[in-house]
């Protein structure tokens, strides 16, 4: 029995579509986050930490007037034009978020997504590791990059990692159906 399972994939090849679709129904079972994609004018300009709650706040896009009116902000061009990085929302927020999950004994864990900014928030990549030990299911997405922090979680030999570049999407769907159902 898988406990942990991940989609991997290039960018907007729908891992975050297909778990919203997936998960929709279990969500009182339910803890962890997602990632929001912030829009301004239509371009993409950061994304945020949200806290799986209800279907009414599973929002994968929002359309937001200033990325500075926005909090819990996980990456976000900056005013002069770089990508930056909110290593705090992971330390806090993201830790915050876990530990209740976990606490309020969810029986899945939404960890959507994992990635880069990550490697450089000890607190938050403890708390992932402690929940992937756990007797708690664990459901995600991994950014489909090297570094070491994916590496070591796609080394783990309780994990299953669904490509979405190279599996058969409707067998990915019943995958995740199937996992969560056992949840």
């Amino acid at each position: 029995m898988t406990r942990n399972l991940f989609l991997t994939g290039r960018v907007m090849c729908g891992k975050s579509t297909l778990i919203k679709q997936e998960v929709t129904p279990f969500l009182g079972d339910v803890g962890g986050y997602f990632v929001q994609r912030l829009l301004c004018s239509g371009e993409n300009h950061g994304f945020k930490m949200v806290e799986i709650a209800n279907s009414e706040d599973y929002i994968l896009e929002k359309e937001t007037s200033s990325i500075h009116e926005e909090k819990d902000l996980v990456v976000y061009l900056s005013d002069n034009g770089f990508w930056e990085c909110g290593i705090k929302t992971f330390e806090t927020t993201g830790v915050d978020i876990l530990e209740r999950s976990y606490r309020s004994r969810k029986k899945i864990v939404l960890m959507d997504e994992l990635g880069r900014a990550e490697e450089y928030a000890p607190r938050f990549r403890q708390m992932v590791e402690t929940l992937l030990n756990a007797q708690i299911f664990v459901l995600g997405v991994l950014k489909k990059e090297a570094n070491m922090f994916l590496d070591v979680i796609r080394e783990r030999d309780d994990l299953l990692v669904i490509d979405l570049d190279t599996w058969d999407y409707q067998d990915a769907v019943k995958m995740v159906r199937d996992f969560l159902s056992e949840a």
